[in-house]
């Protein structure tokens, strides 16, 4: 009596008996897109073994244990399962360009500008470095306290020119009764006068949002 077809599609399990190996070399050849696999999990017997025929006969971690197959042709492909292919190696990739010291030196240690277009390949990396080295140290003196936020200032120095002028607009009426009592005139009058030269005094220094931060970095 003829032995029955072997099955078409096995598990995992099955197939390492067929193969004599163990399961733990099975998972290895799953892993690295040797075996053929079904999307219930089964391993394709015939499409795998093909896969697997085609190593040398020596290869690394081994030795096939069937001949290698010939490649069949175009028409020995009609009706074959879809053999699984070796995945490409990425591409290596490209070494980094040489390092540049400072100072605006490029090749060979040539100065350059670094708001030329034209730059080479190595001087832009170079510019890009610098500027990132730039952004590094800001970010640091602004972590240490030592620099801050534009807007930050610029709301701070509103709030002292908006208090410095309330405190000027109220001094007349807190003070004009105590002058106009030394001097022996009248306290309104006094306040009125005060009050027109303090306004004048505010019209000349301008509104606080007004204020300029680059003379107040003057030392």
């Amino acid at each position: 009596m003829a032995d029955p077809k072997p099955a078409a599609y096995v598990s995992q399990a099955e197939f390492a008996r067929r193969r004599g190996v163990s399961k733990k070399t099975v998972t290895e050849w799953k892993q690295r897109g040797l075996l053929t696999m079904t999307e219930a999990g089964l391993v394709d017997v015939e499409a795998s073994e093909w896969n697997l025929d085609q190593r040398p006969v020596t290869y690394r971690g081994g030795v096939a244990r069937r001949p290698v197959r010939a490649i069949p042709r175009d028409e020995e492909m009609v009706g074959k399962p879809a053999r699984a292919t070796a995945a490409p190696r990425p591409a290596e990739p490209a070494p980094p360009p040489e390092q540049q010291g400072e100072g605006g030196q490029g090749d060979g240690g040539a100065e350059f500008d670094p708001e030329d277009p034209n730059l080479s390949l190595a001087q832009a990396a170079q510019r890009k470095e610098n500027h990132l080295g730039l952004l590094r140290r800001l970010e640091y003196l602004t972590k240490q306290g030592i620099l801050v936020e534009r807007a930050a200032a610029e709301a701070a120095f509103f709030e002292e020119g908006r208090a410095f002028r309330d405190a000027l607009i109220a001094w007349p009426a807190r003070v004009s009764i105590e002058m106009a009592d030394e001097l022996k005139i009248d306290a309104r009058e006094l306040t009125q006068v005060l009050a027109t030269y303090v306004n004048q005094l505010l019209a000349e220094l301008g509104e606080p949002s007004e204020l300029d931060l680059s003379r107040r970095s003057q030392p």
